[in-house]
């Protein structure tokens, strides 16, 4: 049995090799950010992220390495839902950080609802992703960095984030062995991961300092954050015919 941290290209058990391209690229992504500590780019996101997502057109990347996309919308109802994560307002970054963790998990849910990838990820085990079979509901590290850059910036854009900034994304790894992460930075501060990768759909996803991320795999998960799924109803989940 063989694990991926996360697939630099589209795999399966029947077709166990990685293409020559995927692997230039990869070392093309490492090469490139040699001199960057954090491993800060724009490669995945120039290449698949909607740079201006909006409520009524929220793309997602599934099927691993975003062979997949859809849209969803997030109707008013549901965007309240995600707006009331924030309720009361955040004394200091890092209750900020527990209350970006479960909106972002929220907004996985009410897309995925729509998409069809608000399902189990049985691909995700023990911290690393296996291959998915060709199964277009699983997420792999690109889909899952994509998708919640483009869940953090609709936060940002629409006022809800004070004490941080949505950043660049950031990988770590081997050409062979890669993996990948959506990045926040704590304004005038640190740099942070958060990677539901980490986590099944629905349950808030650690966020913890990208220096740590990238040094260590699996990551040193604190203890006292036990994983809570969260649950939407599927109505709430539809798009609003009223529009926003």
């Amino acid at each position: 049995m063989i694990y991926f941290h996360c697939a630099a290209v589209r795999q399966s058990m029947v077709q166990m090799r990685v293409s020559i391209l995927g692997l230039l690229g990869m070392a093309w992504v490492i090469s490139a950010c040699a001199e960057n500590p954090s491993h800060l780019n724009t490669t995945y996101l120039d290449r698949y992220a909607d740079p201006n997502p909006t409520l009524s057109s929220v793309l997602e990347c599934h099927g691993f390495s975003c062979s997949e996309t859809s849209r969803a919308t997030l109707n008013r109802d549901a965007w309240r839902q995600v707006a009331a994560v924030y309720v009361p307002r955040a004394k200091d970054a890092r209750t900020e950080r527990r209350q970006i963790a479960h909106g972002v998990a929220l907004i996985q849910l009410l897309v995925g609802q729509q998409t069809g990838t608000a399902t189990h990820q049985w691909t995700h085990r023990d911290k690393y992703i296996f291959s998915n079979l060709n199964d277009p509901t699983q997420l792999d590290c690109i889909d899952e960095a994509v998708n919640t850059w483009t869940y953090l910036t609709l936060m940002e854009r629409n006022g809800l984030l004070h004490f941080h900034r949505v950043a660049k994304l950031s990988h770590a790894g081997t050409p062979i062995d890669p993996r990948n992460t959506a990045v926040l930075q704590e304004i005038g501060g640190q740099y942070f991961a958060i990677d539901p990768s980490l986590v099944d759909v629905g349950v808030p996803p650690p966020i913890i300092p990208l220096d740590s991320w990238i040094a260590q795999w699996p990551p040193d998960l604190p203890a006292n954050e036990a994983p809570v799924r969260l649950r939407v109803s599927p109505k709430l989940a539809a798009a609003s015919n009223n529009g926003l």
